[in-house]
């Protein structure tokens, strides 16, 4: 028996929004995003990047500096993985021109985290030339994030005159909340070390741009999607906290789970299973590799401090686990003759 894209993207939101760190935000979030758009979420965002045409370009915002009163060039190791992972599966699967937009100082960890993931990382205009299908380079730009607001204004309005753009994408991205401060998860304020993106996300869909959001802890852009739903489900919504982490932009679609890589890789798996490219999810080789070259950049666990290549807590083995079990979704590794209604007959 075999089963449509909607219904293995019922599988891959059911285990990707498994609460394994007992963080008490997916339990919320999930079940109120779901109840909104009424079919599973890694669906919808994968539908929606299905459009895009071979060389249009899909910008993936990401970074997180998470100890900006130590240092800022700090940032976590989640988000810029699964980040990768998308960038892979559009480039793959639909020939996009896959940009990275993430905050300068994190540019050399995020270059090394794409070479781990199998891009090889160019000028943009280098990065386009890739989307040639009879050129055997597989290829991502990455550009520098402003962190001040007139400037990403800039560079929104500049990029989307001269780009074909075809979808865009934050993951693990803070974004505004109503009283113009990004957020971290428990409340505090982070505005001057977050490249702003929501001039490019509202920009985006005032032309039709197909926008996406991927988060884990509701002040990432698109949990303040359903019309801010979350201010009024959780603790650090209410206002009297700097104004609530939910953000006031809202994404076309959004993909909340327990950990932001895992969102991405979420999305790449239902995207497999709509366009039936099994590889369009990345191994388990490629997400050591990818947590080691995060680890080797000093990319932080954004929960223990860590650099060991851990993320949001939960250990190496956890999310190798992960990325095994959403293999097995889209059916990599499982005999399907083996199993009651898809033998032949006889």
């Amino acid at each position: 028996m075999s089963h449509s894209a909607q219904d293995i993207a019922e599988r891959i939101d059911q285990l990707l929004s498994i609460d394994f760190p007992d963080r008490e935000v997916i339990d919320i979030a999930y079940p109120a995003f779901r109840k909104h758009y009424g079919a599973p979420l890694s669906y919808l965002a994968a539908k929606a990047l299905a459009g895009v045409k071979r060389g249009q370009i899909v910008f993936i915002a990401t970074g997180f500096v998470n100890r900006p009163r130590v240092d800022t060039i700090i940032a976590e190791s989640d988000g810029p993985v699964g980040a990768a992972v998308l960038a892979r599966a559009v480039h793959l699967g639909l020939g996009a021109v896959p940009v990275i937009l993430i905050e300068e100082q994190i540019i050399p960890a995020m270059a090394r985290i794409l070479h781990a993931c199998g891009l090889r990382v160019l000028e943009l205009e280098r990065a386009k030339r890739c989307a040639d299908p009879s050129i055997t380079q597989d290829g991502v730009a990455i550009l520098a994030s402003p962190t001040d607001w007139e400037e990403a204004e800039k560079q929104a309005i500049r990029l989307l005159q001269t780009e074909d753009v075809g979808a865009f994408i934050a993951i693990e991205k803070g974004a505004a909340n109503p009283a113009g401060e990004v957020l971290f998860s428990r409340g505090r304020k982070c505005t001057p070390t977050v490249g702003k993106i929501d001039p490019f996300v509202k920009l985006c869909r005032d032309k039709g741009i197909p926008t996406i959001g991927i988060g884990d802890g509701g002040n990432e852009m698109g949990m303040g999607n359903a019309g801010g739903i979350l201010r009024s489900l959780m603790k650090y919504g209410d206002p009297q906290y700097n104004g609530g982490i939910v953000p006031a932009q809202e994404t076309d679609y959004v993909v909340p789970v327990t950990v932001s890589n895992w969102g991405g890789y979420g999305i790449a798996a239902a995207l497999a299973a709509l366009l039936d490219r099994p590889d369009l999810i990345h191994d388990e080789a490629t997400e050591r590799r990818m947590l080691l070259a995060a680890s080797l950049e000093g990319l932080i666990d954004g929960v223990t401090g860590t650099t060991l290549p851990t993320s949001d807590g939960l250990g190496e083995g956890v999310h190798v686990a992960i990325v095994t079990m959403l293999r097995a979704i889209i059916g990599v590794g499982v005999p399907r003759t083996d199993w009651p209604g898809s033998a032949p007959a006889g």
